[in-house]
C-alpha cells in the first residue's frame, strides 16, 4: 500500500484536519527512519561515548551471569542455581539469557556490553511496536512519530529500567498487539500471536497471565457493548481467546515438564522481597512521582476520552477496548488500601497501556492543534504553542526519565571501576588455579531489613568474578568471616539479618558437600561495605586465623592470601578479540542476522503491512523467533550455548521464515 493510499484513507478516517504537506513529509520513509534514529541516539550516545560503561541500575548483574551461565554449561545448570530463599531462581524465565547469548555469540557482543545492547535496544523497538500499533488504527504518521517519542520518553521511568525481563515480556506483548486484530482473518496472524505468548511465558508468566485474563475481560466487553452477541464475540475475539489460551497451557506444560532436563515451579518467576508495606509505599510513591503526573496525567486522560469518543465514529473501536481494559492490572498498584503487603509499584509494569494512552493524548492534543491553524491568525498561535507544549512535555519526561535512572551517569551502573578491577583478579586468580572449586563470598553490612537487597546484589554481582564453568559454583555467606570458620551463622538481633544468615550457610555448605571439594572463601570489600569484615577485607586489619580454610582478600584489583594473583581482565566465552570497525561491523552484521527473519515472517503473517507497521514489527518477530528457536535447540543438545548451536539455530529460524513468507507471497499472486 503505498504512502499517498494511506494518505487519502486516513483524511476520510479522522475528526481532524490533516494537512496534506505535513503528511507527505512525516510519511515519508526517511522521516520514520530519522524517528528511529533520534531515539537510538537518545538512549544510547552515553555508551558510545564511553564505550567501557556498563547498564545502568543494579538488576543487569543478574541477566549478565545467567547469559554466562547458557555459554559454558548446560542449560539445566540455569534452572539449578536458586540459594537460600529460592533467590537467585528464575525457572524458565530463560528468553533473556537466551536473546543474550544470541548477541554473544552472533554479534560478538562482549560481556558487559550484552545487557547495554538489550537495554538501549529494548525500549527504542517497544516503542516503535506501539507507535505501529496506533498508526494499524489511526493511519497519521504524525501518530507513529508522535507516539514513538512519548512512549520511548516514558520508558526511562523506574517501572521499566533494569528490569529486563519484564520490559522484554512487555516488548514481546506489544509485538502481539498488532496481531489481536489480525488474527481474526489471519490464521498465520493467529500462530505468530501464541508464538509471541508462550515467549512471554518463558520471560515473565506472571505477566503473561494477567495478559491472557485482560483479553478475556477485553471479550466481555465486547459481549456487553455488542447486547449479549455471543456469535460476534467469538467471531471477532475466538481466534485470540485460543492464542492465549493455547499459550498458557504449552507455558504450563514447559515449565512442569522441564524442557532442559528439570522441572520448575512457576513459583520461581516471582519472589516479592521480605519488606513491610511502609517500605512497599514508600517505593510506590517514588515511581508515581518520576512519571510527571502533573505533566503526564492530562495527556493519560485525553488519550482516554479521546478513544472512549472516537472508537464508534472512526472504527477504533479495538484500539480503545485493548488500550482502556488493559490498565486493569493497574488495580495492583493499590492493594496497601486493603491492608496487604506486597510491591504494589510492580504492577505498573505489567502493562504498557498508561504509557500508550499517553502517547495517544499527545498525538490528540497536537493534531487538533494544527487543524485549529488551518484557520490562520488566533489559530496558528495555537498550532504552534499547542505542538511546542507536546514537545516540551516530551522532552521534560526525557530529561527527568535520564536523571531519575542515572542513564547518563558512569557511575550508575550495576558494575563500579572498582568492582570490576577487583572481580577480574579474582577470576584470573580462580582461573590459574584452574580447578572447579566452589567460591564462598563472605559478605557483611549494617543489619537491617534491607539486608536481602544488599545480599541478593551481592550474589549477582559477585558471579561476574567466577571463570566459565564455575558460575554454578558461587554461594554466599552473611556475616562475619570469623563466624564463618567457626562454622555457625552470625547473629545481630535484627530479624531479616537473622533469618538470612543461617539459609545462607546451610546453602553453601550443602553446595561444597555436593562438589566434594574444599572451598575457596573470599572476603571483598565491594561486598563488605560496613559490619564485621569491612576492616579486614580493606587491609586495614588482620584477619582470623584460617586454619586448613583457604581465604582471598579481595581488594584493590589484587587477592591476597595463601597466594596473589595479578589483577586482569580475561576475555569470556565467545568475545571477540578483534576491536575496531572490524568488530563493529561483525556487530551490526550480527544484528542484522538477527531481525532477518522477521522480514520473511511478516510476509507471512501480516502480508498487508505497511511501511511504519512492517518497520517496527519486523525486528520484533526477527527477535522472536530466534529466540524461540535458541530455546528449543538447547531443549535437544542440553548442552552450552556453543557457536555451533547459535549458528544451526538461526539458520533453522531464516529458512523456516523464509519458506513461510514465499508461501504466502505465493498465495499473494495466486489471488485473482
Amino acid at each position: 500500500m503505498t504512502a499517498t493510499t494511506l494518505t487519502n484513507r486516513a483524511r476520510n478516517d479522522t475528526f481532524f484536519t490533516r494537512p496534506p504537506i505535513l503528511d507527505r513529509v512525516l510519511g515519508h520513509p526517511l522521516a520514520y527512519l530519522a524517528t528511529i534514529a533520534i531515539l537510538l541516539a537518545l538512549y544510547g550516545w552515553t555508551f558510545v561515548a564511553d564505550s567501557g560503561r556498563v547498564a545502568p541500575t543494579k538488576d543487569p548483574a543478574y541477566y549478565t551471569w545467567r547469559t554466562e551461565v547458557l555459554l559454558s554449561e548446560e542449560p539445566v545448570k540455569l534452572i539449578q542455581i536458586e540459594g537460600a530463599f529460592d533467590m537467585f531462581a528464575g525457572g524458565y524465565r530463560v528468553s533473556a539469557a537466551v536473546m543474550g547469548a544470541f548477541l554473544r555469540q552472533v554479534a560478538g557482543v562482549a560481556s558487559l556490553q550484552m545487557t547495554v545492547l538489550l537495554m538501549v535496544g529494548l525500549p527504542v523497538l517497544t516503542s516503535l511496536l506501539l507507535a505501529a500499533f496506533a498508526y494499524q488504527h489511526f493511519r497519521d504518521p504524525l501518530a507513529w512519530h508522535l507516539v514513538a517519542f512519548a512512549t520511548g520518553a516514558l520508558l526511562l521511568t523506574p517501572p521499566f529500567v533494569g528490569y529486563l525481563d519484564n520490559l522484554l515480556t512487555l516488548f514481546f506483548l506489544a509485538a502481539a498487539l498488532p496481531l489481536l486484530t489480525l488474527a481474526r482473518r489471519s490464521w498465520a496472524a493467529g500462530i505468530t500471536l501464541c508464538g509471541l505468548l508462550v515467549l512471554a511465558g518463558f520471560t515473565h508468566p506472571t505477566t503473561l497471565v494477567i495478559f491472557c485474563l485482560v483479553l478475556g475481560a477485553m471479550a466481555v466487553v465486547r459481549l456487553v457493548l455488542g447486547r449479549g452477541n455471543l456469535r460476534a464475540v467469538i467471531r471477532d475475539d475466538g481466534p485470540m481467546l485460543m492464542a492465549a489460551f493455547v499459550s498458557a497451557v504449552l507455558t504450563l506444560g514447559i515449565w512442569i515438564a522441564g524442557i532442559w532436563g528439570q522441572s520448575a515451579s512457576l513459583a520461581d518467576a516471582a519472589l516479592p522481597p521480605p519488606y513491610d508495606s511502609a517500605f512497599f509505599v514508600e517505593r510506590l510513591n517514588g515511581w508515581v512521582a518520576a512519571m510527571n503526573p502533573v505533566l503526564n496525567g492530562p495527556l493519560f486522560l485525553i488519550g482516554v476520552v479521546g478513544l472512549v469518543v472516537t472508537a464508534r465514529r472512526a472504527a477504533r473501536g479495538d484500539l480503545a477496548r485493548i488500550s482502556i481494559v488493559w490498565l486493569a492490572p493497574l488495580v495492583g498498584v493499590f492493594g496497601f488500601l486493603a491492608g496487604l503487603t506486597y510491591p504494589y509499584y510492580r504492577f505498573f509494569n505489567t502493562t504498557l497501556s498508561w504509557v500508550l494512552l499517553m502517547g495517544i493524548g499527545a498525538y490528540f492534543v497536537a493534531r487538533a492543534a494544527l487543524s485549529a491553524g488551518d484557520g490562520g491568525g488566533a489559530g496558528r498561535l495555537i498550532a504552534v504553542a499547542g505542538m511546542g507544549l507536546v514537545i516540551a512535555v516530551i522532552a521534560y519526561n526525557f530529561k527527568t526519565g535520564f536523571e531519575v535512572s542515572g542513564w547518563n551517569k558512569p557511575e550508575g551502573g550495576w558494575l563500579s571501576a572498582d568492582e570490576r578491577s577487583d572481580l577480574d583478579a579474582l577470576r584470573a586468580g580462580l582461573a590459574e588455579v584452574n580447578e572447579d572449586r566452589p567460591v564462598v563470598f563472605v559478605i557483611d553490612d549494617e543489619p537491617s531489613p534491607q539486608i536481602w537487597g544488599h545480599t541478593k546484589l551481592s550474589g549477582n554481582t559477585s558471579r561476574y568474578g567466577l571463570p566459565p564453568g564455575q558460575i554454578d559454583q558461587g554461594y554466599l555467606y552473611l556475616g562475619s568471616l570469623e563466624n564463618y570458620l567457626a562454622g555457625k551463622p552470625t547473629t545481630t538481633g535484627d530479624a531479616t539479618y537473622d533469618r538470612v544468615s543461617p539459609a545462607l550457610l546451610d546453602d553453601a555448605r550443602e553446595g561444597i558437600r555436593s562438589s566434594g571439594k574444599d572451598p575457596v572463601v573470599v572476603v571483598a570489600s565491594a561486598f563488605n561495605p560496613a559490619g564485621a569484615n569491612a576492616e579486614v577485607a580493606s587491609g586495614e586489619a588482620e584477619g582470623p586465623d584460617t586454619g586448613d580454610t583457604e581465604v582471598w582478600y579481595l581488594h584493590d584489583g589484587s587477592l591476597n592470601g595463601s597466594e596473589t594473583f595479578p589483577g586482569s581482565s580475561l576475555p569470556r566465552a565467545g568475545e571477540g578479540s578483534v576491536a575496531g570497525v572490524l568488530h563493529l561491523l561483525r556487530v551490526l552484521g550480527g544484528l542484522a542476522l538477527l531481525i532477518l527473519p522477521g522480514v520473511f515472517l511478516l510476509r507471512w503473517c501480516w502480508p498487508g503491512a505497511s511501511w511504519p507497521e512492517g518497520i517496527a514489527i519486523a525486528p520484533a518477530l526477527g527477535l522472536s523467533l530466534v529466540t524461540l528457536a535458541g530455546i528449543a535447540a538447547l531443549a535437544v543438545v542440553r548442552g552450552p550455548f556453543s557457536g555451533t548451536v547459535a549458528a544451526v539455530s538461526l539458520a533453522g529460524a531464516i529458512v523456516l521464515a523464509a519458506v513461510l513468507g514465499t508461501v504466502a507471497a505465493g498465495r499473494a499472486s495466486a489471488r485473482p
